[in-house]
């Protein structure tokens, strides 16, 4: 009998060890998988803003070149722009927590999503205001 019960507790203490293991090795699996989703969507992100930074400077040189045709001056075009990229660096500074709220959101909505659908396409904040409605694809 108390071999039995030895031999019980044995098995049981081997279970709840290995069950600890699994557990511990899901865990470490689902953090590597939700990093390299945060890892994933921030690289196509940055090579998407560099291009369109790119995209963005080359209209804006033509921009200069055009406002320099029209203004039969070489330094028009340079001064209208440059007051253009001025007032762009205000609103992004006015904005500055809507844009740091918008990259929080989308890390943890990366870091908190548990379905294998494609985080990219489903990024959505949770803010809607009452009346509207929110659509998940």
């Amino acid at each position: 009998m108390e071999s039995n019960l030895e031999n019980f507790f044995r098995d049981l203490k081997d279970d709840v060890s290995s069950y600890a293991e699994l557990k511990f090795e899901l865990l470490k699996l689902n953090t590597y998988e939700r990093i390299s989703k945060v890892i994933a969507i921030f690289s196509y992100g940055l090579l998407l803003m560099t291009i369109t930074i790119i995209t963005f400077l080359f209209f804006m040189l033509t921009l200069v070149y055009l406002i320099n045709m029209w203004c039969d001056s070489t330094i028009a075009g340079y001064g209208i722009v440059a007051i253009l990229y001025l007032i762009l660096v205000i609103l992004v500074m006015l904005n500055k927590k809507r844009i740091c709220l918008k990259v929080i959101n989308v890390i943890l909505f990366t870091l908190n999503t548990t379905d294998k659908k494609n985080a990219t396409t489903t990024i959505e904040p949770e803010n809607n205001q009452p009346g509207q409605a929110h659509d998940t694809n």
